[in-house]
């Protein structure tokens, strides 16, 4: 099936435009970008001049948690219906947000290093960490007790008991990573590391961000997650990492609204493992913002400061809507982000 979006703004992170394009997708995959009303197709959608961007990447969160830190007791448990009820209540929360790109931990839990440590002798650990296959996604160095309680139980810095015991090798990915200097950020460095900022969880827990100057200083890249918290908003998490780089860090120029923006989809997507670029071969994977809210000059700037996820007009997965305005464009597709999640729960 061929399906047309015809006169949307493609944006471009070269040279910082958007060019007005129409986008063939035939069977999910993208096939031509450019003037192509000429072309005979299945269907049409009319993109009325917005802007097409890259998906959001949501690269760490956790359904559950996130649905207890919000609108239940953090004692609360759910059955294993009400679990699959939470799960998809995100899953569309991401997709209402604009992030196609995303790994729920509720269901697979993430390397916990004081957990570990508890827990296992040093040869499980080595074993543990041999038998690793995939990325190893490592929650670690956020707050000040818990990297003393590694330090005092491994007698070394967290960076060189991941490096020590093998994780580093596993293209480990840190989550969080708020409290780590330049010696540790050196090790990480050396290894095919990412990490991944919170800014929503270190908001609501009053913890300092991660160094975003040292990341890019040390050129470790980095991704966004909204964590354990089911607020989903890509604009304002990317306004909170600016103002932090701006206001605490005093450095306004190292981090632009253009390069948060690529860290928010792009960048962060590679972390997942997916190219998220908006080009012909690729997935038709995509988001529409609406453009009549943009007054800047500078389409990153606009969309960085002047949008919000109710603009996100459409969410686009392999040529499907997903979503269109706030509502859901699925057979039997139900619009969880309009209902009270407590009506699904008993």
């Amino acid at each position: 099936m061929k399906t047309l979006f015809k006169n949307g703004n493609l944006i471009s992170f070269d040279n910082e435009k958007a060019r007005n394009v129409d986008i063939l997708v035939n069977n999910g995959i993208i096939e031509k970008i450019g003037n192509l009303s000429a072309e005979k197709v299945d269907k049409i959608v009319d993109l009325k001049g917005n802007i097409i961007t890259p998906a959001f990447a949501n690269c760490f969160y956790r359904s559950l948690n996130a649905v207890k830190n919000s609108y239940f007791d953090e004692n609360r448990t759910f059955s294993s219906q009400e679990r699959e009820i939470i799960k998809k209540y995100m899953k569309e929360k991401n997709i209402l947000s604009g992030a196609l790109y995303f790994y729920d931990f509720s269901f697979e839990t993430p390397f916990s290093l004081i957990d570990n440590l508890s827990e296992k002798e040093e040869n499980e650990l080595e074993e543990f960490s041999l038998n690793l296959k995939n990325k190893t996604f490592i929650k670690v160095g956020q707050t000040l007790e818990e990297m003393g309680e590694i330090n005092a139980k491994s007698r070394k810095m967290p960076s060189e008991f991941l490096e020590d015991f093998g994780f580093l090798d596993k293209k480990a990915v840190i989550v969080g990573g708020n409290l780590f200097e330049k010696d540790e950020l050196e090790i990480f460095s050396s290894y095919d590391t990412s990490f991944i900022l919170l800014p929503n969880d270190d908001a609501r827990s009053g913890r300092r961000f991660a160094n975003i100057n040292s990341l890019e200083k040390f050129e470790i890249p980095f991704g966004i997650g909204s964590g354990d918290y089911a607020e989903i908003d890509f604009f304002s998490f990317m306004r909170q990492l600016l103002s932090f780089n701006s206001f605490v860090m005093e450095n306004s120029t190292l981090l632009s609204p253009k390069q948060v923006f690529e860290i928010a989809t792009t960048k962060g997507a590679e972390i997942l493992g997916f190219d998220a670029k908006v080009k012909e071969g690729n997935f038709a994977n995509f988001i529409v913002l609406n453009r009549q809210n943009i007054l800047n000059d500078d389409i990153f700037k606009g969309i960085v400061f002047e949008l919000s996820k109710q603009d996100v007009v459409m969410t686009v997965k392999e040529g499907k809507i997903l979503q269109e305005n706030g509502v859901f464009v699925m057979e039997n597709g139900e619009n969880y982000d309009k209902i009270t999640l407590g009506s699904k729960l008993k």
